[in-house]
């Protein structure tokens, strides 16, 4: 069980460890270097929460996407036991990158630490033939160095469930998306209508799926 920083440390380790062992091979920053084959190409018709995913919305597993928006408490056990429930991710069409909170108020190796571990987590999803979307959670303009390791115009999904809505002079956002470069990027929540706005002037390929609140009022 995580109790504290150390803890997760201690996984991040036992990941690199075993993704080295794997042949995975890091950059300079650390981070692992991503192959175009290992990201998902077809779209999916549903995107719910892990927890989630055995619930009625769910018609089709092998067309669902698993995401991990939610409490870091409940995206904690899925770090820790993703080795043990492989065999549960392939019943479904795929896995997001898991989604620890990252703000930009944080201590700067916490952000970079953080996005380390949501790779990490991708990576071993990954090299057990996990097909896997990249996720756009980072931090402060510095993090964007982060994502180097991702190809461009691969899939990637972005939650705005729960987040402020975008400033129309905030270029944060849709800077992220085009160093990127989404092909698609999938978006999990409601619809942010600033956000929205500088995905289409700048011609990025979105789709928005309904969070799992909502599509589960929709299910007579």
């Amino acid at each position: 069980m995580v109790k504290n920083i150390m803890d997760l440390c201690k996984i991040a380790d036992e990941f690199v460890r075993y993704l080295q062992g794997k042949g995975v091979p890091f950059n300079e920053m650390g981070f692992p270097i991503f192959k175009r084959e290992m990201f998902l190409e077809e779209i999916p018709e549903q995107m719910v929460p892990y927890d989630f995913r055995k619930n009625r919305i769910v018609k089709n597993p092998k067309k669902t996407l698993l995401v991990f928006y939610g409490p870091d408490a409940r995206i904690y056990p899925r770090i820790e036991n993703v080795l043990d429930e492989i065999p549960e991710y392939g019943k479904y069409m795929g896995a997001a990158a898991t989604d620890v909170t990252i703000t930009s108020d944080m201590d700067q190796e916490w952000q970079d630490f953080i996005m380390l571990l949501n790779q990490l987590v991708m990576a071993v999803l990954a090299v057990n033939r996990i097909k896997i979307v990249a996720n756009l959670r980072t931090g402060n303009w510095t993090t964007h160095k982060n994502i180097s390791g991702v190809p461009k115009n691969v899939m990637w999904v972005a939650g705005f469930l729960g987040c402020s809505n975008d400033e129309q002079h905030d270029m944060r956002f849709i800077s992220t998306v085009m160093i990127g470069q989404p092909a698609p990027l999938l978006i999990y929540g409601k619809e942010d209508s600033n956000a929205i706005d500088k995905l289409s002037m700048m011609g990025v390929k979105y789709l928005v799926y309904p969070d799992y609140h909502r599509a589960r009022k929709g299910v007579a």
